[in-house]
């Protein structure tokens, strides 16, 4: 396995941790904890994951594994993605499937 493929692996594995922590979030709340961890609430999990993988995507620009975008790309991005969710949202509730 090559470097490249090695941090693309654990960019991988933090998506995934992401989406344990939300789900654990919808489940028993962002406030609540994991009993074995009282000093970490499901909100602070989930913020661990993102940030690291965060550092992940940022490693990958560093070792010109990808190039990223500027940051005038990125706040478009985020933009379009929180528009288009509230677009289908919209949606949902005129369907009489979200409160």
């Amino acid at each position: 396995m090559r470097k490249n493929e090695y941090l693309t692996l654990v960019a991988m594995e933090e998506c995934a941790e992401i989406q344990q922590a939300l789900s654990k979030a919808i489940r028993f709340g962002f406030d609540d904890h994991h009993p074995s961890r009282a000093d970490e609430t499901n909100e602070e999990q989930m913020l661990t994951e993102f940030y690291q993988l965060t550092a992940m995507i940022e490693e990958m620009q560093k070792q010109g594994i990808i190039e990223g975008f500027t940051q005038e790309k990125i706040t478009q991005v985020k933009k379009n993605k929180i528009d288009k969710v509230y677009k289908y949202m919209d949606y949902s509730k005129g369907k009489g499937l979200l409160e």
